[in-house]
């Protein structure tokens, strides 16, 4: 599969998850409490924060190169911070 279209495939996985970050928050009435409260909101959204970053890490480097104002690094470091932090994540950084 050419670059391009593995990128278009993967911008459309994390795209995905965004979404699902956003219904997550809408859903918790945009509650930076209620998120505190939940367990299970919580879970959601750091799943789709472990997943955006895996997948940020799979773009092409031209891809990532032609849009450096994206925060790239931040992007993948924020995944990194959930998956090995997990216990003692500050929930007002997710």
């Amino acid at each position: 599969m050419p670059a391009i279209d593995r990128d278009k495939n993967i911008l459309g996985h994390i795209l995905q998850y965004c979404d699902q970050v956003e219904t997550a928050h809408r859903d918790f009435g945009r509650s930076e409490e209620r998120f505190r409260e939940s367990t299970t909101c919580q879970n959601a959204v750091a799943m789709c924060i472990l997943q955006i970053g895996e997948l940020v890490g799979q773009l092409s480097p031209a891809f990532r190169e032609s849009h450096a104002e994206i925060p790239w690094r931040k992007i993948r470091g924020m995944r990194n911070y959930v998956a090995h932090e997990y216990g003692s994540i500050d929930i007002a950084v997710v």
